[in-house]
C-alpha cells in the first residue's frame, strides 16, 4: 500500500510538472498582468516600472496609459489624447531616458510623436510621419522612428528632440518596422515584405553622438522570418521578435528563428515587446534578477488579450519554472537523483552537472525562504542533515522498489 501510494504521488506530481512546463519556456516564469483593454504599446522606464497603453478602440482618440510597478502593483494611470479628433492608431512605445518620459507614435492622419511624463503631462514633439510605427532611443539620447506609408517604401528617420525635424537614415523599408539598439549603440531594424509579410532584420552600424552621427551600410541579420512586428534586445544583445503565433528568439550564426513563447497559431499576432535589464543575464534559471521581458498580442483587432505577458528567469531551485520552490521541484530532484549531465530543469540547482545532495540543500533553503548564495553551497540550517537523510532514503526506495 505504501509503495502504491508513493507511485500514485509520483505520477500525480509528474503530470502536474508536465502541465506546468507547457505554460512557459523552460527556465522562465510566465506571469500575466490584467488590464481593462488590450495593450497596444509597452515600455519599461529606468526604474524598471512598466508602462502599458490600452487600445482606445476604433473611433476613439483617447487611450489609457497604465503605470505598473516592478512588483506588479498599479502606480496610476493617465489619459493620452491623440491630436486627431476621430482616431488614435498607436504605432509603438519607447522610453526616453533623457527626458524620463514615455514616447508614443500615432499613425493617424499625418503621424505624430507624443511624450508623456510620470505626472501624465503630454507633449507633441514631432509631426508629419506618414505611417509612423516603431520608436527607439539610443543611449546618448537620439530618437529614431520608422514609417511605412501606403504606396511607397518606408524609412528610418532620426528625429531632433528640440525642433521635431527629421532626417532619413534608411529608405527601403517594407511594411511596418520594429527598432532596437544593442549595447554598442548600433540600430537593429525589423520590417516585413509588403506582399508576403515575411520578416527581416538588419543591423545599421551607428557611430558618434549628438548631432554628429555616422551610419554604415545596413548588414543582414535574418530574413524570411515568421515574426515581423516587434523587436527587442536583452542585456546580452540576444534578439527577440514578435509576430504570427507569439514571441520568437533569433539565435546562432547564421541567425535562426525559433519559437520562444509561442502558441503556433498564425492567426494570432503578437506585436509590442519591451525588456528591462536586471543584475543578471536574461538566461534560463538565472533567477529573478535576470531582467524581465514583456509582450502583448492584439490579434488584428479581432482577438485581443486584455493582459500583458511577463517572462522572468526562474530560480535554479524552481525546476518546473512555475515561480514556486515547493514539493513539485523536490519530486523532480528525487526522480533524477544521481543523474549526470543534468540541468536545473532536472534538479541540478547548483548547476554543477549532477543531481545530488548539494542540490537538495539549495532547494531546502529556497523553499524555506532563505537566501541561497549564487556560488557554493551554504551551511545547512539546524535539522537539515536529518531531513536530508530522510529524503535521500525516500528517494532511494522509490528508485529501487518495484
Amino acid at each position: 500500500m505504501i509503495r502504491r501510494s508513493a507511485s500514485i504521488l509520483s505520477l500525480t506530481l509528474t503530470t502536474l510538472v508536465s502541465a506546468t512546463l507547457l505554460a512557459a519556456p523552460a527556465g522562465y516564469v510566465k506571469q500575466t498582468i490584467p488590464l481593462q483593454a488590450a495593450p497596444v504599446g509597452l515600455a519599461f522606464d529606468a526604474a524598471g516600472d512598466l508602462f502599458a497603453l490600452e487600445n482606445p478602440g476604433f473611433g476613439n482618440n483617447v487611450a489609457t496609459l497604465r503605470w505598473i510597478h516592478a512588483d506588479g502593483s498599479m502606480a496610476g494611470s493617465f489619459s493620452v489624447t491623440a491630436d486627431d479628433e476621430s482616431n488614435f492608431f498607436v504605432g509603438s512605445m519607447s522610453y526616453d531616458p533623457v527626458s524620463d518620459r514615455v514616447l508614443i507614435s500615432d499613425n493617424t492622419a499625418d503621424g505624430r510623436l507624443y511624450a508623456i511624463d510620470h505626472a501624465g503631462n503630454q507633449q507633441t514633439i514631432a509631426t508629419n510621419f506618414a505611417g509612423v510605427a516603431g520608436i527607439a532611443v539610443r543611449g546618448a539620447g537620439e530618437i529614431f522612428v520608422t514609417t511605412s506609408p501606403s504606396g511607397r517604401p518606408g524609412e528610418v528617420l532620426e528625429v531632433d528632440r528640440t525642433t521635431g525635424q527629421s532626417t532619413i537614415v534608411l529608405d527601403d523599408l517594407g511594411f511596418g518596422a520594429g527598432l532596437a539598439f544593442d549595447s554598442h549603440g548600433d540600430l537593429f531594424v525589423q520590417d516585413a515584405d509588403a506582399s508576403t509579410f515575411a520578416g527581416r532584420i538588419r543591423r545599421l552600424p551607428v557611430s558618434g553622438s549628438g548631432g554628429s552621427l555616422s551610419f554604415g551600410s545596413p548588414q543582414p541579420v535574418a530574413d524570411g522570418l515568421t515574426a515581423s512586428a516587434g523587436l527587442e534586445l536583452d542585456s546580452e544583445d540576444d534578439l527577440f521578435t514578435t509576430g504570427a503565433g507569439g514571441l520568437y528568439a533569433i539565435t546562432g550564426a547564421p541567425a535562426v528563428e525559433r519559437p520562444f513563447d509561442n502558441n503556433g497559431n498564425p492567426a494570432q499576432f503578437a506585436t509590442a515587446v519591451a525588456f528591462a535589464a536586471g543584475q543578471s543575464p536574461f538566461e534560463p534559471f538565472a533567477g529573478p534578477h535576470g531582467g524581465r521581458l514583456a509582450y502583448m498580442a492584439d490579434f488584428g483587432f479581432t482577438m485581443q488579450d486584455n493582459f500583458i505577458t511577463l517572462l522572468t528567469p526562474a530560480r535554479p531551485e524552481d525546476a518546473n519554472s512555475d515561480g514556486l520552490v515547493n514539493a513539485v521541484d523536490l519530486a523532480i530532484w528525487s526522480s533524477h537523483l544521481g543523474a549526470a549531465s543534468a540541468n536545473p530543469a532536472t534538479g541540478d540547482a547548483n548547476q554543477d552537472g549532477s543531481v545530488d545532495g548539494a542540490d537538495f540543500l539549495r532547494w531546502q533553503l529556497a523553499a524555506s525562504g532563505q537566501v541561497v548564495a549564487a556560488v557554493g553551497v551554504p551551511e545547512p540550517p539546524p535539522g537539515a542533515t536529518f531531513i536530508f537523510c530522510g529524503v535521500l532514503l525516500f528517494a532511494w526506495q522509490n528508485r529501487t522498489r518495484d
